[in-house]
């Protein structure tokens, strides 16, 4: 827990931190701009639609901060006074994953507060906003459960984390079935059409092949953290620092 309360602080300097959420928030001001002119019926559609989209653009500030879990110490030269801790790989993988999800879910909180304060004010259905926490929270774990282990792994990981986001997630998973299924923001996608019955045909869009549903999400999102402990406790052992 200490290592994990350590790795946390380091991401989250100021500067860092505001300039994330700002990207997390945007879709909340969309909401809140383009409600001015939609009907009350137009709202429940929109909001869903708003998230599914714009709301994408979490996915890069998720992936800014994770990929720094690990790399930010590498790169430092501090990771041999943390290998000389009495602690387990596993341990130490554990510690990263949940400095990183703890990360992602407090720039994932501020983009989903953006979201209820722009409902709140176009006077949109609340039960929409409060569904959307799902989305965020579901998204923030599975992302960093992906690019923490990457961010170690892989040299220049950002570079290839942010390929991974804008080429494969929002190109490739569109045209391809299979690569759909794969997609973490599409598996969060399933869990809030499933707690959503408002959920609007451009949202739908976006979650193309991939069945709504919060348990088949909620599986699949414990998949992928079991796999990205298992990888990121296999790739300190290998490569350790001592």
């Amino acid at each position: 827990m200490v290592l994990a309360l350590h790795l946390y602080r380091r991401m989250m300097r100021r500067g860092r931190l505001l300039a994330l959420l700002a990207l997390a928030a945007s879709p909340g001001l969309v909401v809140w701009l383009a409600g001015f002119d939609a009907t009350p019926d137009e709202i429940a559609e929109h909001y869903s639609g708003v998230l599914a989209t714009v709301g994408f653009a979490f996915a890069i500030a998720a992936v800014i901060i994770t990929t720094s879990t690990l790399r930010e110490e590498r790169d430092a030269g501090t990771l041999p006074y943390i290998y000389m801790r009495p602690l387990s790989r596993l341990s130490l993988a554990v510690s990263a994953l949940m400095a990183g999800v703890a990360a992602s879910l407090t720039v994932a909180i501020g983009g989903w507060v953006s979201t209820y304060l722009a409902a709140v004010a176009i006077d949109a259905d609340l039960s929409e906003a409060v569904a959307g926490a799902a989305l965020f929270t579901a998204a923030a774990v599975g992302y960093a459960a992906v690019f923490v282990p990457l961010g170690y792994v892989v040299p220049r990981s950002l570079l290839v984390a942010l390929g991974y986001v804008i080429v494969i997630e929002s190109i490739l998973a569109a045209a391809v079935t299979g690569l759909a299924q794969f997609s973490i923001w599409r598996i969060a996608l399933s869990i809030y059409a499933d707690l959503l019955p408002s959920f609007g045909g451009e949202a739908a869009n976006v979650l193309g092949p991939v069945t709504p549903g919060a348990g088949g999400g909620v599986v699949k999102l414990a998949g992928v953290l079991v796999a990205g402990v298992g990888l990121l406790t296999w790739a300190l052992r290998t490569r350790d620092a001592l």
